[in-house]
Parts: C-alpha cells; sequence; structure tokens
C-alpha cells in the first residue's frame, strides 16, 4: 500500500474533523450536544447500511469472532467515548477539554507500546513532544485551570481520550479482517441505539425542532462527511498504518480549523498559530518519515 495515499487519507480525516467544528456549533445551538451525538450515529448507520445493501457488499460470518469485537469496538470508539466526552463537556471548561484530548495520540502510542505492537523509538518521542508542543500553543496553554470544581468534568474528558486510545489500538487488527462498509455500519446503529436511552425524552420532542436550511445543511455535512466519511476512512487507516500514526494526526484538526476560520470566517492568523503550526509540521515529519536501516 502507497504510503502517500494513507497519508492523504489522515489528513483529509482531520479537514473533515476540522470543519465540522464550524458545522456543528451550528448545530448544538438548536440541538443538545448529546443528543446530537446520538442522531449522528443513527442516521449515519441507516445510510451506510442501505449503502452496503445497495452496493450488495458481502456480510461478514456472524460468529463470535465478529460479533465479540465489534461490541466493545463500537463502545469504546463511539457510544462510550462519546458520552463522557459530552458529559465531561458539561463540568469543565472548553480550554481544559482541548487541551486533555491532546493525551489521546500519547495514550495511543503508550498502548501501542505496552502491548508490544510498536517500539519507543528517539524520533518518535520528539516527534510526539514536538507536535503537542505545538497543540499546546494553540490551544492557549495559560488558560489552563484545573480545580476541585472541574475535577469532575475533567477526568470524563479524559477516560473518554483513553476509550479513543484503546480504540485507535484494539481495532487494527478486527478492520483487516473483515468488510469496512460492515463493520462502520454496524459501529454505527449499536453506538445509536446504546445512546438511545440517554436521549429518550428529545426523541419524543424531536418533530419540534426548527429545521432551517443552515441548520439542514450544516448537520447533512456532519453525517455524511465529518461521520461517515471520516469513520470509514479511519478504519480503513487503521488497517494499513500503525495506530500511533494515525492518532498522531489528530494534531492537524486545530491546523485546520484556524486555516477555515481564516478562510470563511475572517479569523486572524497570528504569529502564535504560525510558529505552533511549524512544530506541529515538524513532529508529524519526524514522526513518519521512514529512515534507512542500518547495515
Amino acid at each position: 500500500m502507497n504510503n502517500k495515499l494513507v497519508f492523504f487519507v489522515l489528513i483529509l480525516i482531520q479537514v473533515l474533523f476540522g470543519i465540522n467544528f464550524t458545522t456543528s456549533k451550528v448545530v448544538v445551538t438548536e440541538i443538545s450536544p448529546l443528543f446530537w451525538s446520538n442522531i449522528r450515529f443513527l442516521f449515519a448507520g441507516g445510510l451506510l447500511l442501505l449503502t452496503s445493501l445497495i452496493l450488495r457488499r458481502p456480510h461478514p460470518k456472524v460468529d463470535k469472532d465478529f460479533v465479540l469485537p465489534l461490541i466493545p469496538l463500537s463502545l469504546l470508539g463511539m457510544s462510550v467515548g462519546q458520552t463522557l466526552f459530552m458529559i465531561g463537556l458539561r463540568y469543565t471548561t472548553s480550554i481544559n477539554t482541548a487541551v486533555i484530548t491532546t493525551t489521546i495520540p500519547v495514550l495511543t502510542l503508550a498502548i501501542s507500546v505496552l502491548r508490544g505492537r510498536d517500539s519507543l523509538t528517539a524520533a518518535k518521542a520528539i516527534g510526539v513532544c514536538l507536535a503537542l508542543v505545538g497543540v499546546l500553543s494553540i490551544k492557549g496553554l495559560e488558560n489552563l485551570k484545573f480545580t476541585s470544581e472541574t475535577f469532575k468534568g475533567d477526568f470524563m474528558v479524559f477516560l473518554a481520550s483513553l476509550c479513543f486510545a484503546l480504540f485507535l489500538n484494539y481495532s487494527g487488527e478486527f478492520v483487516k479482517k473483515y468488510d469496512n462498509f460492515w463493520i462502520t455500519t454496524w459501529m454505527f446503529i449499536i453506538s445509536g441505539i446504546l445512546m438511545f436511552g440517554f436521549n429518550f425524552q428529545e426523541w419524543m420532542n424531536f418533530s419540534d425542532l426548527n429545521f432551517t436550511v443552515k441548520l439542514v445543511g450544516c448537520a447533512s455535512f456532519s453525517i455524511i462527511g465529518a461521520t461517515i466519511l471520516t469513520y470509514f476512512l479511519n478504519n480503513w487507516a487503521l488497517a494499513r498504518a500503525p495506530s500511533g500514526n494515525v492518532a498522531l494526526f489528530i494534531y492537524l484538526q486545530p491546523v485546520v480549523a484556524a486555516i477555515i476560520g481564516f478562510s470563511f470566517l475572517g479569523e486572524q492568523i497570528t504569529f502564535r498559530m504560525i510558529y505552533s503550526s511549524i512544530f506541529i509540521f515538524l513532529g508529524l515529519l519526524v514522526t513518519i518519515i521512514k529512515r534507512p536501516k542500518k547495515a
């Protein structure tokens, strides 16, 4: 598999997530974040199920080898992780949340090393540190405040980050074995059903929402572009690249968000953004560039 194609896909995933920062802001002004996550997974699962049937994708054999890993991976990568994140966000600050989620690549690499699936080389350590410095600079580390009042939320956001790191680590072998369309479809459906209980009352009032053209457009992108396509591509990449590399590309999200903000929202590109982005790109390059093996 061409590494350039894998890296292109990983960058595209972050671009889609970066755009989603803007579209989601529109959606969550009308719909609660936790309910919106539930809607995304159920609608995405339904659309992908229809697509898989139309394309006549061969369904994997329904046995313990397929079902048993599918359920915990759905919990880690989607329903439990998203629920913890959304609830945690209620009890802490946005800057605390942003900083805590930067632990995902670090946790992913640490778990991979502990499992013996990866080695902690000097290049990887330096690369992760450079990228982490860049992201923390963008996030505004000086505004970070951990207090007893935010502890509950901070801890839940950290658990959400750990869930996604575990998902990245343990899904690699699974997505190599089975059809990506069906894996992603069932992950969405399982997650959507599991989250339904948290949002039962809001589903009862679903028809009361004010469906404007702007809301429908942003919601459609979030479901199709930032949910179906991103998770599908993420599973595709996990079958072809180390989980640590897949996770590290998450650090591109704030750079993408800043570029989109500059291009479409008139936001300013500051000197801080420039040098922070340089650190992030340097970190990625140091980590992913293959070095010639010693003879």
